[in-house]
Parts: C-alpha cells; sequence; structure tokens
C-alpha cells in the first residue's frame, strides 16, 4: 500500500477537528535540546504533522467580565474569569480537542499504514507540570513546531503568531514514520516587531504587568522571520499571582495574546 499523502493527512486532521494543519520536515528540528527532537522520540520518523485549534475571540477578550457579577467581590470575579474562561475555555478545552486529534491521526496512520506514529502531549495544562520549576513542561515543543511547520512564526511575546488568526491557536505535534511533503516555512514576517505600539514599543511588552518579557540579546529585529523565540520569558514571575497588581499579579492573565493587533479576529467586539 502507498503512503498517505501530505493532503490527505491534511484532510483527516481537519475532519477531525483541526483549524490549522502543517507539515515539517525532521531534519528542521536540527539543534533540539537533548531528548526533545523528534528522533529522540520516534527514531525512523521522518515528519512531524501539527494541527491547531483557534480560540474563540471571546474567550481571549474575557477580561471585563467579572466587573458584572454584581453578587461577588471583585477577587472572586477575577478567580471565576481565570478559571472558567482563561483556563478552562481558553486552554483545557482546546488542550484536550488536540490530544485527541493526535491520537485520532496516529491511530489512523499505525492501523491503515502500519507507520509508527506518536502523538505527542499538549501538557500545558493537563495537569503535567515540573515540580521544581513550577511551570509547564513537555517533552516536545509545540510551538517551535508549528513555526517549523509553516503555521507562523515567534512573536515578541514569544507566542507564535499566525498570518491569519494571530496568537489565538494551540497546537499538538503528531511526529511519524510517513514520509510526507514539508510546507514551506513562511517568507513573510507576521509579526510586527515592536511597531504595534509605536515609541512605547511591542503592545505585549507595554502591557505586561510582571514585565517578564525582554528581548534576547541576540535577536536581530530587522532579520529575517523568528523560528526561535525572540523574547525571554521570566516565567515564574510571569504565572505568579502576587506582585504590585495586586493579589493576583497579572490580573488579566492573556494580556499578551489579547492585545496582539496581528491576525484579523474572525468577529468584532461588541
Amino acid at each position: 500500500m502507498e503512503e498517505p499523502t501530505a493532503n490527505a493527512v491534511k484532510d483527516m486532521a481537519r475532519y477531525f477537528g483541526a483549524d490549522l494543519v502543517g507539515i515539517a520536515s525532521v531534519d528542521r528540528f536540527e539543534g533540539a535540546p537533548a531528548g526533545h527532537g523528534p528522533l529522540d522520540l520516534v527514531p525512523k520518523a521522518k515528519s512531524v504533522i501539527v494541527s491547531g485549534v483557534r480560540i474563540p475571540d471571546p474567550v481571549v477578550d474575557y477580561d471585563g467580565y467579572h466587573l458584572k457579577m454584581a453578587e461577588m467581590p471583585p477577587e472572586m470575579g477575577i478567580h471565576a474569569n481565570i478559571e472558567n474562561f482563561y483556563m478552562l475555555m481558553g486552554h483545557y478545552t482546546q488542550d484536550m480537542m488536540l490530544n485527541i486529534i493526535a491520537t485520532r491521526l496516529a491511530n489512523r496512520l499505525e492501523t491503515g499504514w502500519g507507520l509508527r506514529t506518536l502523538p505527542t502531549p499538549n501538557a500545558q495544562h493537563t495537569g503535567l507540570g515540573h515540580p521544581v520549576m513550577a511551570a509547564p513542561f513537555g517533552f516536545f515543543s509545540q510551538r517551535h513546531a508549528a513555526v517549523r511547520a509553516g503555521l507562523g512564526e515567534f512573536g515578541l511575546s514569544g507566542l507564535v503568531i499566525t498570518p491569519l488568526y494571530g496568537p489565538r491557536v494551540r497546537y499538538v505535534s503528531i511526529i511519524t514514520e510517513a514520509e510526507l511533503e514539508p510546507d514551506p516555512l513562511l517568507a513573510e514576517k507576521v509579526c510586527m516587531r515592536g511597531k504595534c505600539g509605536g515609541d512605547a514599543g511591542p503592545k505585549c511588552q507595554q502591557r505586561c504587568a510582571k514585565k517578564a518579557l525582554k528581548l534576547r540579546p541576540e535577536t536581530v529585529l530587522n532579520g529575517g522571520i523568528f523560528l526561535n523565540v525572540p523574547v525571554s520569558l521570566d516565567r515564574p514571575n510571569c504565572i505568579s499571582m502576587t506582585g504590585d497588581q495586586g493579589s493576583f499579579g497579572c490580573t488579566f492573565i492573556g494580556t499578551c495574546m489579547r492585545e496582539c493587533p496581528v491576525g484579523q479576529k474572525v468577529t468584532k467586539r461588541g
């Protein structure tokens, strides 16, 4: 039996629920940290399929909902916002959808063609975390894979920015022995390189309540697309719920995603 084509695999991923799909060859991951490259996980792998699920606009734009919850104090309303919108409907749901898409696609490639295929876990908010770093820990970088599959480029927020949906997408990767035609890397820059915020700098960094984002010294703003993260992130400070902004630190978690002007929203905020 002939191996599946790239178009057939993409059609399957979309049928299973993906909004975006791209394919990268494994050689694009040279230089990945030891143990985290596709060949470390599937030694005969030839391709990495990356699927993305979009986050609905009102979920990203949740930051003012708690102000309408008159029956509870503001801090309790903020807790409800973070747990119900940012976390549940903006992370947990997408992550589990992506894990299911990846598992269904892996099973199809293995049972239909006998091609060893690994659905990598999207572990950002599924209960897996590094106990010492107190930050999410994954076997495989979904963001780097998305960029290498031609779906977007890194932005000055550290998020992947896509031409169509901006940063409002979450990803999962499927590492497979199938030799699939890779998609080209983006040729045009997507991140506005700080022009979005005028003289004050990138909007995402302006609105970062904890000032956790800093440009890496080696970053060249007028170079090509950002294949790697152009900023360093003080993650413990980023996710801390204490600090100058009150007992919740960065009260409106997800501000960097919400503030990015790149990628047109599908809907208009009323």
